[in-house]
């Protein structure tokens, strides 16, 4: 199992160069045409040069992340799982 870190949260067009690839691919992934103003959490596997984007505004629940990582073999700090929790309630 590795872990992943939240390097940060960013909309699409403020994501830095070095994370966009990642980010584009994930939407290609998932059929998402982007407009920049989507929120893109950007987490990073420890160990790895790999990052996973997730777009953080279509999460309806946390566990539905967990089981995504999970399918990965990945999984969640503590930490970064505060901070997702907590940006999915500010922004209702």
């Amino acid at each position: 199992m590795h872990w992943v870190e939240l390097v940060q949260i960013f909309t699409v067009d403020a994501v830095p160069a070095e994370f966009r690839g990642f980010v584009d691919f994930q939407a290609n992934v998932e059929g998402k045409e982007l407009t920049g103003g989507e929120r893109v959490a950007v987490l990073r596997v420890e160990g790895t040069g790999c990052y996973i984007p997730v777009f953080i505004d279509d999460l309806t629940d946390i566990e539905s992340l967990e089981r995504r990582l999970e399918a990965q073999e990945a999984r969640m700090t503590v930490r970064t799982k505060e901070d997702v929790l907590r940006f999915m309630g500010e922004r209702h």
